[in-house]
């Protein structure tokens, strides 16, 4: 008799073991799926910010924001100017 209590209880024990061994494989598989779900949202935010930095640098949106709001204007010709031999 009191060799089947033990059993018993050793069965039971390793019972509660592995319960608690999948609620503890299920709250990991919870947190990955939750991390996946969280890098997909930052990996979307990444393109959008890459795709409004990509419109924001082209130079035709440059120079017209150049001037019309800091009233640059273009240059009417490019002139080179030589420059002598400095003095070292």
């Amino acid at each position: 008799m009191a060799g089947s209590v033990v059993w018993i209880v050793v069965v039971a024990t390793l019972l509660a073991g592995i319960v608690a061994l999948n609620v503890a494989v299920l709250r990991l598989n919870m947190q990955a799926e939750e991390l996946e779900r969280e890098r997909n949202e930052l990996a979307t935010r990444q393109d959008q910010l890459e795709a409004d930095l990509s419109r924001a640098a082209a130079a035709g949106r440059i120079e017209t924001v150049a001037v019309r709001r800091n009233g640059l204007v273009e240059p009417v010709e490019t002139t080179y100017v030589r420059l002598a031999r400095g003095r070292e």
